[in-house]
C-alpha cells in the first residue's frame, strides 16, 4: 500500500487504542458517583446532538483544507481536551461536572477527523484497492481497540478511572506527530473554489440523487443508532447485571472489537468470496447480536454476541465506504462523510435517550433487545427498498 498509508493507518491505531481507555474511565466515573443510567444517556444524547449538528454544519471544512494539516491540528486539540481534567486532578480540582465539556469538546474537536481520513484514502493506494485499504484501516484500529480495553479495564481497575484521560490524551499527540510525516495528499479538488453553502449543499446532493447511496448510507445510520445501546450500556450492563468490574468493561469492549477485526481481516484477504448482495444484510446480524445480549445474563453470553455482531459489522462497513469512495468524486469525498457522520450522531443520539430510558422503565436487557429489534426491523426495510433497484452496483 506504500509508506504514507502505513503511516495514516498507525496513526489510526493509536488513537483507537487511547479511546478505549476515555470511554470506559469517562463512563465508570459518571455512574460510580451517580448510580444512574440516565446521566449517562444524556451525556451521549448531549454529544452526538452537538457533533452531528456540527458535522453536517461544516461538512466542507473536509474538503477545503490540506487533510494532512487538518488531522495534525483535531488530534494536537483532542489530546490538550482531554489531559485538561486529567491534569486538573493532580492538583485536586478535578470534579466529575468537567467531564461533560470536555466530553462534547472532544467531539467538537475531532469533527473532520474520521472523514478527512476516509476522504484522502483514495489519493494514498492503488486504484482498485479500496476494499483493501478500508479494511486494513478498520482491521489494524480494531486490533489496538481490542487490546486498548481489556488493557483499560487492567489499568483502571489498579490506577483509578482518571488514568485513562491521561493516556488518552497522549495517544492523541503521538498521533499528530505521525500524521505531520505524510506528504500534503488528499485536499479536495474543488471545495476551495467554491463558496461556502455551494459546497455544502453539494455534498448532500453527491449523496441523495443517488438512490442506492443514500440507502446504503440509511443502514449506516441504523448500524449506529443500534450500537450506542452498547456504548450507554455496557458498564451498567456490567455493574448491574454481570460480573461487576472494570475488567468485564474492557473484555465487552475488547470482544466487540474482536469481531470487527475478524471482518476486516475476512474483508481484507476473502472479499471476493463474500457474495456483495450480503454485506448489506449483515447489518440485520449486527441489530439481532445487539438485541441477543437480553437472552442471557452471563459475560460469557455478552462476549459472543458482540464477537458476532462486531464481525457483521465491520463487512457491511468496509463495504459502504468502498462504495461512496468509489461513486463519490474526491474533491466532494470529505463533505459527504461529515454529512454522513451528521445523520449517524443524529440517530446515535435519539436511541441514546431511548436507551436510557427503556433502561430505567424496563431493565437494562430489555432495552438492549429494543433497540437491537427496532434497529433490525428498520433494516429490513431499507433492504427491501435496496433490493428492488437494478443489480450491478455492490451493496
Amino acid at each position: 500500500m506504500g509508506r504514507a498509508f502505513n503511516r495514516l493507518l498507525w496513526a489510526e491505531a493509536i488513537n483507537r487504542f487511547g479511546d478505549g481507555f476515555f470511554s470506559i474511565g469517562v463512563s465508570w466515573i459518571i455512574y460510580t458517583h451517580t448510580h444512574s443510567v440516565l446521566p449517562l444517556g444524556f451525556l451521549w444524547a448531549g454529544y452526538m446532538l452537538v457533533v452531528g449538528g456540527l458535522q453536517s454544519a461544516l461538512a466542507p471544512v473536509a474538503d477545503a483544507a490540506d487533510r494532512r494539516k487538518l488531522l495534525v491540528g483535531v488530534n494536537v486539540a483532542r489530546g490538550a481536551i482531554v489531559l485538561a481534567p486529567a491534569v486538573l486532578g493532580l492538583f485536586g480540582l478535578y470534579r466529575v461536572f468537567e467531564l461533560y465539556p470536555a466530553f462534547v469538546l472532544l467531539g467538537i474537536a475531532g469533527l473532520p477527523a474520521r472523514s478527512a481520513v476516509s476522504a484522502m484514502t483514495p489519493a494514498l493506494v492503488p486504484e482498485g484497492q479500496l476494499v483493501t485499504a478500508n479494511a486494513r484501516l478498520q482491521g489494524v484500529s480494531e486490533a489496538m481497540y481490542l487490546i486498548g480495553p481489556a488493557v483499560a479495564g487492567l489499568v483502571l481497575y489498579t490506577l483509578g478511572a482518571r488514568s485513562g484521560l491521561l493516556i488518552d490524551g497522549g495517544s492523541f499527540v503521538v498521533a499528530a506527530a505521525l500524521i505531520e510525516t505524510l506528504p500534503p495528499l488528499g485536499q479536495g479538488r474543488s471545495a476551495g473554489d467554491e463558496p461556502y453553502w455551494a459546497s455544502w449543499a453539494g455534498g448532500a446532493r453527491a449523496v441523495f440523487s443517488n438512490r442506492r447511496l443514500w440507502l446504503l448510507a440509511a443502514l449506516a445510520v441504523l448500524a449506529q443508532f443500534t450500537d450506542v445501546a452498547f456504548i450507554v450500556l455496557s458498564v451498567p450492563l456490567v455493574r448491574s447485571v454481570l460480573d461487576g468490574t472494570t475488567r468485564g468493561v474492557g473484555f465487552l469492549e475488547a470482544s466487540l472489537s474482536g469481531g470487527y477485526l475478524v471482518g476486516a481481516f475476512l474483508m481484507d484477504r476473502a472479499a471476493r468470496r463474500i457474495h456483495p448482495g450480503l454485506r448489506g444484510r449483515l447489518v440485520l446480524v449486527f441489530c439481532l447480536a445487539t438485541a441477543g445480549i437480553a437472552l442471557i445474563p452471563a459475560l460469557w453470553w455478552a462476549l459472543l454476541t458482540q464477537a458476532v455482531g462486531g464481525i457483521a459489522d465491520a463487512i457491511f462497513q468496509v463495504e459502504w465506504q468502498a462504495t461512496f469512495q468509489a461513486g463519490v468524486e474526491e474533491g466532494r469525498l470529505g463533505g459527504v462523510f461529515m454529512w454522513q457522520a451528521g445523520a449517524q450522531s443524529a440517530a446515535a443520539a435519539v436511541g441514546a435517550l431511548l436507551a436510557a430510558g427503556m433502561a430505567v422503565a424496563a431493565g437494562i436487557p430489555a432495552a438492549f433487545a429494543v433497540i437491537g429489534l427496532l434497529g433490525a426491523v428498520l433494516a429490513a426495510v431499507v433492504l427491501m427498498a435496496l433490493a428492488r433497484l437494478p443489480q450491478g452496483a455492490p451493496v
